[in-house]
């Protein structure tokens, strides 16, 4: 198995631990479709104006509070992963599910992989897509959550309420302990009636985040849900090193579906709340989105090429052509390449079922977005008619696409940004901007870019079949063989 990198701030900053943060990178927030799918989940999608909201998580992680990430990701989102770790400039170890499993398993995981490395390190896992503009108090509020978890404590997050909503689950605080409380109990997602009641009473909201030394939580996992800790232990004996990644091992999938909350949080003796200081989101919907989006005088908040007129509390975003509105109230328009939402903000949780119906359907629109991401880039279709494809196609500096052919199809490219390499058959073309090539029906080739900007390429394919299932690899960099 692979092995991840030793922390190397194990030892005390002050009277607490350095903290390991494990970043829970799964989900695909269906209920910010369309920008968000399956195939490029909300966590890596640009979004108020700047990064990601995985991008953030990383750059709030101050160096005097936390070591070294561990980010625990779908296997598909591995390369998306770690290139925006990249750009945020935080070097991160990665490890890699066959199978989402749900809360309890990937906590067990952060669990072990952290106890491997010290049985006493201090853990916080969090998720990858939550908005936390104020980095410090962030992390004050980390540490507090760090010296009870010290005590042996498993500590919860609790993050004031701002409204009675029905969204997120409620954490009733007990007798004070150190710098927090004992967790009286947890309650499920209320009604709006119920929710006003629980705030009222001082409860807070269930952020999803937790702290605990690592042996402590393995402890509670061993005594509330053992099965679930020795299939982690043995997926992650049975891990392979996959370029620089855990791939954890089958093991991994026969782990039962259900949440940490419940499996753990719930049953525990030694549950704890830390009243967090930030404010906080999980821009879990177009609503929330709108909500923390700069917006005019009229309550309109927008993102991309906007035209509007007699327009009140909306949030309007284009991904690309100009969106124009008029004379409207409490709608979200979201305009992509290759779907359009037009909804009452007020109805913004349903969306989620909109798409669930969308996938039954089997659209494609429902998982994959216009623009693919892969590893080496990504590549958009920009026209698609009878036997021709015309696709944009955009390669990283230094990447390579594999070495393939195709039975099926014929290619032209045309470089209209940098300088590619291309292998044609026995042949190495160097393509230069404004220069063309093309690749006949069954020839072996190869996109490489040798250069320090990325190259851009735009591709015809003609063919009588044109999918991207007609692809046969014979070498490829990313183990996609």
């Amino acid at each position: 198995m692979t092995s991840l990198q030793p922390i190397r701030s194990i030892e005390r900053a002050g009277s607490v631990r350095t903290i390991v943060p494990v970043i829970l990178c799964g989900g695909s927030g269906s209920r910010l479709w369309p920008i968000s799918r399956k195939d490029f989940a909300k966590q890596h999608v640009p979004m108020l104006g700047g990064a990601s909201p995985f991008q953030r998580t990383l750059s709030r992680l101050d160096r005097q509070v936390f070591a070294r990430p561990i980010v625990i990701s779908a296997a598909p989102a591995r390369f998306l992963v770690a290139d925006q770790a990249k750009e945020a400039g935080v070097e991160i170890d990665i490890a890699l599910e066959p199978q989402g499993r749900d809360t309890l398993a990937a906590v067990t995981l952060a669990a072990c992989l952290a106890a491997r490395r010290d049985p006493d390190a201090i853990v916080m896992v969090m998720p990858s897509d939550h908005l936390i503009p104020d980095a410090a108090a962030f992390g004050r509020s980390a540490s507090a959550a760090a010296r009870l978890a010290e005590d042996g404590y498993i500590v919860v997050l609790g993050i004031p309420p701002t409204s009675p909503s029905t969204a997120y689950g409620y954490i009733s605080p007990g007798a004070p302990i150190g710098s927090g409380f004992a967790v009286d109990r947890f309650v499920e997602k209320p009604d709006a009636e119920r929710a006003a009641s629980l705030i009222d009473n001082g409860c807070l909201w269930n952020a999803g985040m937790f702290c605990f030394r690592a042996s402590a939580g393995l402890a509670e996992i061993e005594d509330h849900a053992s099965r679930t800790l020795t299939a982690v232990q043995r997926a992650i004996d049975e891990a392979t090193d996959d370029l620089g990644a855990m791939r954890l091992g089958k093991s991994f999938e026969t782990v039962t579906k259900i949440s940490f909350d419940h499996a753990i949080m719930e049953r525990t003796q030694r549950a704890a709340v830390v009243a967090a200081e930030f404010a906080w989101s999980d821009i879990g919907d177009w609503k929330a989105v709108w909500q923390e989006s700069p917006r005019d005088a009229n309550g309109v908040a927008t993102e991309g090429r906007v035209h509007m007129k007699d327009v009140t509390n909306s949030y309007l975003r284009s991904d690309g052509r100009l969106l124009c509105v008029l004379g409207v109230e409490g709608l979200a328009v979201v305009d992509t390449a290759d779907a359009i939402l037009v909804a009452p903000i007020e109805r913004a949780q349903e969306v989620k079922g909109l798409v669930s119906e969308l996938e039954a359907m089997k659209l494609p629109e429902a998982t994959t977005p216009a623009r693919v991401h892969r590893p080496w880039g990504w590549y958009q279709t920009m026209d698609l008619g009878e036997r021709f494809r015309v696709k944009r196609i955009v390669v990283l500096p230094g990447k390579k696409l594999s070495l393939q052919r195709h039975h099926h199809r014929a290619e032209h490219w045309v470089c209209v940004r940098g300088t590619a390499e291309v292998v044609r058959d026995n042949e190495t073309i160097i393509l230069r901007e404004n220069e063309s090539v093309y690749l006949p029906l069954g020839c072996m080739h190869r996109l490489q870019n040798p250069g320090r900007i990325p190259v851009e390429i735009v591709e015809v394919q003609t063919g009588a079949y044109l999918e991207e299932d007609d692809i046969v690899r014979v070498e490829d960099d990313f183990g996609r063989l």
